[in-house]
């Protein structure tokens, strides 16, 4: 069996490997490049609904066992429950700012400026809200590239097709459907897989997108609460007259 009869075998008269088959090598190339990219998308895209359905769950556990007006105390106790949850990320990033610079003004204990205490804690928070962003927008970029270039690429397959019909018409001397079919064909087949590659690579942009712009408007905002808890427990550990540096309280304050 020789290798034209084993393709036609494999490629029966009318089916789509026909049709690919006969749209000439370029076609089957670009088609190739259109398969892979549409695999890398729907990965993308998999991995990302599952990166993010999973940062929306653990924060929400979260944020609804957790009371900041508790205290200290309470959200360190809840945050060792919830270590996946960029919630606890963010408070760990800015507890430990906290301890630093308690550290720092015990050793130095003329050396307290409360707006300077506070103002290094909204840093350390801000820098870990761009990380926790970077990860949430980690592979949009991909993505966008496949949605925006796919099209194109199919659209060079159906280019390629067109003029292998011209190219059949010159050759054979001949205008019928039957010359022209296979590249018209081809031609077709390349550009509805530049759409089918292109349409839901568009979708899952749009929607992690907005999902990301969600998570970090919750992050901005959870950012602001433990701020408040950070400048309270500030507060509460002020410098006074008799006792220069308090041990440090948890909880709320005594009334």
């Amino acid at each position: 069996m020789d290798a034209n009869t084993a393709v036609a075998q494999l490629n029966p008269q009318g089916s789509l490997f026909s049709i690919i088959y006969q749209g000439g090598w370029l076609s089957i190339a670009v088609l190739l490049v259109l398969l892979i990219m549409s695999i890398i998308s729907w990965a993308v895209i998999i991995r990302k609904w599952l990166f993010l359905s999973r940062m929306f769950k653990s924060a929400k556990g979260f944020l609804k066992s957790v009371e900041l007006t508790n205290g200290l105390a309470d959200v360190i106790l809840r945050s060792e429950q919830f270590l996946n949850s960029y919630t606890t990320r963010l408070f760990h990033a800015a507890h430990a700012s906290y301890k630093d610079q308690l550290d720092l003004c015990k050793a130095d204990k003329n050396n307290l400026d409360r707006h300077l205490f506070t103002q290094k804690i909204e840093r350390r928070i801000d820098k870990e809200i761009l990380s926790e962003k970077a990860q949430m927008e980690k592979e949009l970029g991909m993505l966008a590239t496949i949605s925006s270039s796919a099209p194109f690429i199919g659209l060079l397959g159906t280019v390629t097709g067109i003029i292998d019909a011209f190219y059949s018409i010159a050759a054979q001397g001949a205008s019928s459907i039957a010359v022209v079919a296979p590249g018209i064909s081809a031609a077709l087949v390349a550009t509805a897989v530049g759409l089918f590659t292109a349409i839901p690579a568009l979708i899952g942009y749009n929607i992690f997108r907005e999902k990301a712009r969600a998570l970090s408007n919750d992050m901005n905002g959870f950012g602001l609460d433990l701020l408040t808890l950070f400048d309270y427990a500030i507060e509460e550990n002020s410098l006074d007259a008799e006792d220069l540096f308090p041990d440090l309280k948890l909880g709320p304050k005594k009334n």
